[in-house]
């Protein structure tokens, strides 16, 4: 991106490069020196706090310094990232698998990992994870006939959670061993894992239970405040665990005069470094005050900063306002999007066809507010973003956008790969969009397969649309077909938080 374009658009609110990566001295130093433990037993270690306080950023320093970095010994690192979609059962695990693949036919790490040990390990966990995180088979929804959607719900593969945890289990066995015998050491690396759904959290709880030697697990979570019980406990029961954890706080007013010369080029004095410390701290605010100055030609004075602020207290909100008209237009009309974003959705959204859809994608390649994706999709450049662009939506938009979504999802489909993400995704749109007798259908068959597969606050989730939508549509059998189902989700809940007599 050359320096004219950058600032036209802004400093990016994705995680910064590693190149640009300022301050947090102190947990760079202990998330190395818990890596240097992992040799002779598996360590794990949460990075924790709240949202825009730089925990990806952190990871992706992480990764840099452990892999790439000139100057430091290699060692293979496998990344995921936990998206904001209820139901996405153990996606995460299985882009490691696809990572960890990737490294063992690598040049770089080809001799340590391309055993065919390895290569069947990994193949074999793939496997399971696929067919336990299937409760739709691929040819669970066809294209429209009519008005219609054609449901066709094969009966999933019988894995039970026992067989996938097992053969995870192996896999890092396998790993562990091949780095210990080469003197590496594997780093795994997961980000939000407070979005994930009950196995995930399930599978990375034994996982950490069991970690070999020569396996470094590094993850970020943030705090539920409350809001979730089921992840909160699941936080809880991570420090019960003893896993260290390495909790990130406001930036200190040092490492804000970094932020502001090498990622924004300005200098700006000790007094207003140390009012944006008191005042804000976190790097996704501090890049909202940095681009909106910079947008509205104002030097970076206490007075300007404390002007801002006063006006508008939501980053996110200076964010949005600091955008060209055009990304805003883009960030409404994508924000009702279930990430990862499709990029045939995404082009169908922005009704562009053809060759527009290549022009769309470079635009987005420069985009402060949007970032691609390893796998090709694409998401918000940082969640905040796309929940303040939501929060913003009138009703009578969001309806028009989600049935826009809905209808996307339905003419893509043939070309989607990832099945359960279209259904989920397809199954919040019909819901959104008032499509109540397309909504009531497919929320209760998902809700089922949901409860079969152990997940049963998606199911929960699912089955009290399919409810709402029978409501509203006076339909007093799918009424209560739904209710009896919700009861039974409802008992299967409260057996497994019955205290034991």
């Amino acid at each position: 991106m050359n320096e004219v374009q950058q600032w036209a658009e802004g400093v990016s609110y994705a995680p910064c490069l590693p190149d640009e990566f300022c301050g947090r001295h102190e947990e760079r130093e202990r998330l190395l020196a818990l890596h240097s433990r992992s040799g002779g037993h598996g360590q794990a270690v949460m990075i924790s706090g709240p949202a825009g306080i730089g925990k990806s950023s952190l990871l992706n320093w992480l990764a840099y310094d452990l892999q790439d970095h000139p100057d430091e010994p290699r060692s293979p690192v496998i990344r995921a990232e936990v998206f904001d979609l209820p139901g996405m059962i153990f996606s995460a695990f299985r882009e490691l698998l696809k990572d960890l693949r990737g490294h063992a036919v690598s040049e770089r790490f080809r001799d340590i990992l391309g055993s065919e040990g390895m290569k069947e390990a990994i193949r074999y966990a793939d496997d399971l994870l696929e067919k336990y995180a299937a409760p739709v088979e691929p040819v669970g929804l066809l294209p429209k006939a009519g008005e219609e959607i054609i449901g066709v719900f094969a009966r999933s593969p019988e894995v039970e959670y026992d067989r996938v945890y097992q053969a995870f289990e192996e896999l890092l066995q396998e790993l562990g061993r091949l780095m210990v015998g080469s003197g590496h050491t594997a780093a795994v690396l997961l980000d939000d894992v407070h979005l994930a759904s009950r196995p995930d959290c399930r599978l990375l709880l034994d996982t950490i239970r069991d970690l070999p030697p020569g396996i470094f697990l590094a993850f970020t979570c943030q705090p539920t405040d409350g809001a979730d019980p089921g992840y909160a406990a699941m936080q809880e029961e991570i420090r019960d665990r003893g896993v260290p954890e390495v909790p990130l706080q406001g930036m200190q007013s040092h490492e804000i005069q970094e932020v502001s010369q090498r990622r924004f080029d300005l200098s700006i004095s000790s007094v207003t470094a140390a009012f944006l410390e008191e005042a804000v701290g976190d790097p996704f605010s501090l890049t909202a005050c940095f681009n909106t100055l910079r947008h509205r030609g104002l030097a970076p004075s206490s007075e300007n900063i404390g002007d801002l602020l006063a006006r508008e207290q939501d980053p996110a909100a200076l964010a949005f306002a600091a955008l060209p008209e055009f990304w805003q237009v883009w960030a409404e009309e994508l924000c009702v999007l279930n990430p990862p974003f499709p990029v045939p959705v995404m082009a169908c959204m922005l009704d562009f066809k053809g060759m527009d859809v290549t022009l769309m994608m470079d635009c987005l390649q420069e985009s402060a507010i949007f970032r691609r994706l390893p796998g090709g999709e694409y998401a918000f450049a940082h969640p905040l973003l796309q929940d303040y662009c939501r929060r913003r939506l009138a009703e009578d938009a969001k309806i028009n956008l989600n049935a826009r979504a809905a209808d996307c999802f339905e003419r893509s489909m043939h070309r989607l790969p990832g099945r359960l993400h279209v259904l989920l995704s397809l199954a919040s749109h019909l819901f959104n969009a008032r499509d109540y007798r397309k909504a009531a259908d497919l929320n209760l068959e998902l809700g089922i397969r949901f409860y079969h597969r152990e997940d049963y606050d998606t199911a929960l989730s699912l089955t009290e649309r399919a409810i709402t939508s029978a409501e509203r549509l006076g339909d007093d059998t799918l009424l209560a077909a739904a209710e009896n189902q919700r009861d039974l989700i409802r008992q299967k809940i409260a057996s497994l938080v019955r205290p034991v007599q």
